[in-house]
């Protein structure tokens, strides 16, 4: 075997970095499956036995493309070490049949269709809309407080249950849904909350509270206010899917908005993970920040790039 072949072929520089980049994604992600700790690669074993598990849930385009990524991969670090492996371990990876693969035929995975975050254009005509419904109006006016108070605070929806704010108004105290397995900072956290965004949050909490002592529960009252974002995305885009926003979006967008202005263990904290790989895999990419986050980062002397949270703008 010619030990640079991997830079060899038809494999360009931007090619390798690309493929470079995507297995050390897939790497994170087993890494994630197996609980392993912050900083552990998975081993070869291990990442054979996982494409090969996982084969029959991706069409065989996504297959080839995250198999080419890792022998490339794992022909770099045979080329680095000459340990023989890496080597080997490229080998049963190029060897991998597709014949388990997903037809083309076949739709693509929910997940791959659904967008994370909420542009800001969209976001304010998405909140304007809910604020001045047509009609059956109740639930549609507590989602666009939903919407706001998890924007500036980046709380999952059902840590909503039992949330309360100091008496100050300075912080959002609510538990921490991943709490088990190591995953979270705690089984409770508490969450900054910029005077300016005091009013939305307080009201988010009375409008629960109301309804709570109404006789609905937690979850009536998240499928109801979840049911209304979904009418009203309807009927601004019609069956657009790049456009169904959920309460959740919210949060993945608080998150986008972070991680422009700030440093991935501080973004994990505040989104109450232990983890930062997880903080960065599974949430809004830093290109989906707003504007004003993403402005803010460029200069430390931007108030907005200081607060406690990303905020919206008013």
């Amino acid at each position: 075997m010619n030990p640079n072949r991997a830079r060899s072929q038809t494999r360009t520089d931007d090619t390798i970095r690309r493929y470079l980049k995507r297995a050390d994604s897939i790497l994170s992600r087993i890494a994630d499956e197996l609980h392993l700790p912050e900083d552990a690669y998975p081993a070869p074993d291990d990442v054979v036995a996982y494409l090969e598990r996982h084969a029959s849930e991706w069409k065989w385009a996504t297959f080839r493309q995250y198999q080419a990524s890792l022998v490339c991969r794992y022909e770099i670090e045979f080329e680095r070490s000459q340990d023989p492996l890496f080597e080997k371990t490229a080998d049963r990876i190029r060897a991998l049949p597709y014949a388990n693969c997903k037809k083309e035929s076949e739709p693509g995975r929910t997940s791959s269709r659904k967008r994370k975050g909420v542009p800001k254009r969209d976001y304010d005509v998405l909140v304007a809309n809910l604020s001045n419904p047509k009609q059956d109006g109740e639930y549609a006016r507590r989602a666009a407080l939903w919407l706001m108070a998890a924007l500036t605070t980046g709380l999952r929806p059902c840590e909503w249950r039992g949330a309360s704010l100091s008496e100050d108004g300075t912080t959002l105290l609510a538990s921490n849904a991943k709490a088990t397995n190591g995953r979270g900072t705690g089984v409770t956290r508490s969450v900054p909350v910029h005077p300016d965004d005091v009013q939305v949050v307080r009201a988010h909490l009375e409008s629960l509270s109301e309804l709570l002592s109404k006789g609905l529960t937690f979850a009536q009252i998240h499928n109801r206010c979840g049911e209304a974002l979904r009418r009203s995305c309807q009927s601004l885009w019609g069956k657009d899917p790049s456009r169904r926003y959920a309460l959740y979006s919210a949060r993945h967008q608080f998150a986008a908005n972070a991680k422009a202005t700030k440093t991935p263990e501080e973004v994990a904290e505040l989104l109450g993970h232990h983890s930062v790989r997880t903080a960065r895999r599974h949430y809004a990419p830093r290109r989906s920040a707003w504007m004003q986050f993403r402005e803010a980062s460029k200069s430390t002397a931007t108030p907005d790039a200081s607060e406690a949270t990303p905020r919206p703008s008013k």
